[in-house]
């Protein structure tokens, strides 16, 4: 904001609007030597949960039997509730592939005629190392989208970004006049002094964005959504259509988030089984627990810009934004914030290296920084003023889902299996035990058999479910394949391909789990110091093409010419929005 002399004190919500040469920004420094963090609250599912099926049948044999199925029936049911989720999620998808959501925008009444004529969507887009033709895949899906003249696009790029200057250029020159807007950005490493990663360019670059909209005029709080996307993401084609719709429809559009449905299937085929498990895992997750049960957004969401500015942006000082942000607005607004489903779908690029050994280093670490990032932001979610039905209702899902249902239950029940191979090398034990001590004696070998098979058949209730999950994957590839999001054919997989992926899926899953454990105890032992935001390899990715073939020079003049011709200032020609 310009500078005003002898003005009054600014408000709150005016103070927010700075960015980096406009005056500084104050941001919570989290302490790194805090003793009762919130996240040692997690080692009680390392240190207690999981590892008690190994050891309490030694003085209550009964006790072990009836805990071990409870774990085991109880992730059967979770996942059960999961797979009707998704299988819902994906009935609305295929049923309104199709919707034109522009024309059912009302225009009744003068000011909703405003409102739809000023609408326009803010597309923050933050990049560090990505190779450039990831970048421009995913710019290529805005310049494709039926409203591209609605949209303002704003590129993120790191300070240390090699090459940055002639990505930015190239970036500029191609794209400038696709949009209604289109800015690159560069974030300086020292501004604000957050933790490195997305979460501190999203704030640096919304600002800036944000700032730039006040001095062109376009600065509506009433009528502009945001979205937060990642350098390898790729949009259905009418994907800010439907936003359009949703934003301007809804009763409470200032108050929700939206989250489209996230597939991984970007080569997705050509990676490790373990890789493409927990891909095809983590959509299915976001739709049975993540979106219905409020729980946060992941990786590409949308929300308005009046909500973003009463969160105060995006705290740089936390790594995982897209977890971080439902929080802060959750603080915002006092309530808990509806997550909504847009029936659209967007693609991600799964984790991906040049090599097996780099694939598995790369899984390895991201599934270890996803975890670390969830314990940072409990430890960021107790020391926040909410009100105690409000923290409360929101920490039980949270816990649940990070603690429960991604580190522990897998491992209860590996753990449960464990011990009953071990069955008879402890029986002994248990024997001289009860002689002495407990008076509790080991189950017969009837009812150890009965145990077992009940433990058996909660298995075979896991894997129907994983049937449903590898068959919503091939239908969700349909629908991409449908959207023109890839090419047919592109994602295909043979049956023994999901067959064998299939027999892996509760491995990997285990081995997911595992890593999440690993992460929890270190981050328990080093605190805040663990705590960074390594961004994800694209190594993997950027020999393919999401939309089949990339738009050509004069595609992109088409785009900008039903989109409008965007104005381009003096003072970008060198690449960036000198903000």
């Amino acid at each position: 904001m310009a500078e005003r002399g002898g003005a009054p004190e600014p408000s709150w919500w005016q103070r927010i609007w700075t960015t980096a040469p406009k005056g500084p920004v104050k941001l919570d420094e989290p302490n790194e030597f805090v003793i009762m963090r919130g996240n040692l609250f997690f080692l009680i599912f390392a240190f207690v949960l999981v590892p008690l099926p190994l050891w309490i049948d030694i003085f209550c044999p009964i006790f072990a039997a009836v805990y071990w199925l409870f774990v085991l029936w109880l992730g059967a049911f979770l996942l059960s509730v999961c797979a009707w989720h998704a299988v819902s999620a994906h009935c609305l998808m295929h049923q309104v592939a199709d919707s034109m959501w522009e024309d059912q925008i009302p225009r009744g009444t003068e000011e909703e005629r405003s409102l739809a004529d000023r609408l326009q969507h803010l597309v923050m887009m933050c990049g560090y190392k990505e190779p450039m033709e990831v970048i421009c895949q995913s710019v290529e899906s805005l310049a494709a989208q039926t409203v591209a003249h609605r949209l303002v696009v704003v590129i993120g790029l790191e300070e240390g970004t090699p090459d940055v200057q002639e990505k930015a250029q190239r970036l500029k020159e191609r794209y400038d006049l696709a949009f209604q807007r289109f800015h690159v950005m560069k974030h300086p490493k020292q501004w604000a002094k957050g933790v490195r990663g997305k979460c501190s360019n999203a704030n640096y670059t919304m600002r800036a964005a944000v700032s730039r909209l006040e001095d062109y005029g376009e600065l509506h709080l009433d009528c502009t959504t945001c979205t937060s996307c990642d350098s390898d993401s790729i949009f259905a084609p009418r994907y800010f259509e439907n936003l359009g719709y949703q934003f301007l429809t809804s009763p409470k559009a200032k108050e929700v988030v939206w989250q489209a449905p996230v597939y991984y299937n970007h080569y997705l085929y050509e990676r490790p089984f373990y890789v493409r498990d927990i891909g095809i895992m983590r959509t299915a997750y976001m739709l049975g627990f993540l979106i219905p049960f409020n729980i946060n957004t992941m990786s590409i969401f949308s929300f308005s810009l009046d909500l973003c500015v009463k969160g105060e942006f995006f705290h740089a000082h936390y790594q995982m934004d897209d977890i971080h942000y439902t929080q802060t607005c959750m603080q915002a607004l006092q309530k808990r914030v509806e997550i909504r489903m847009i029936p659209m779908p967007v693609i991600s690029g799964p984790t991906s290296g040049s090599s097996h050994c780099k694939e598995y280093k790369e899984w390895f670490h991201q599934t270890k920084r996803w975890t670390i990032g969830a314990c940072q932001v409990f430890h960021y979610l107790t020391k926040r003023r909410y009100g105690c039905g409000l923290a409360l209702s929101y920490s039980a899902c949270f816990v649940m889902y990070y603690g429960l249902i991604l580190c522990s239950l897998t491992l209860t029940g590996l753990a449960g299996f464990i011990n009953y191979a071990l069955a008879d090398v402890k029986h002994d034990t248990i024997l001289n035990m009860a002689k002495e001590h407990t008076h509790q004696y080991p189950l017969s070998e009837e009812l150890n058999r009965a145990v077992l098979m009940a433990g058996i058949f909660s298995l075979v209730w896991t894997y129907l479910i994983f049937a449903i999950f590898l068959y919503l994957d091939r239908k969700g590839i349909q629908l991409l394949y449908h959207l023109n999001m890839k090419p047919q054919g592109a994602e295909d997989t043979t049956f023994c391909q999901d067959f064998k992926d299939w027999i892996l899926m509760w491995p990997s899953l285990v081995m997911y789990s595992f890593v999440s454990y690993l992460a929890i105890v270190k981050v328990a032992l080093y605190g805040q110091k663990v705590c960074g935001h390594d961004p994800s390899s694209k190594e993997g990715l950027g020999s393919g093409q999401a939309m089949g073939e990339l738009l050509s020079t004069s595609e992109v003049q088409i785009a900008s010419e039903v989109s409008g011709e965007g104005d381009s200032d003096e003072d970008e020609a060198e690449g960036y929005s000198r903000i």
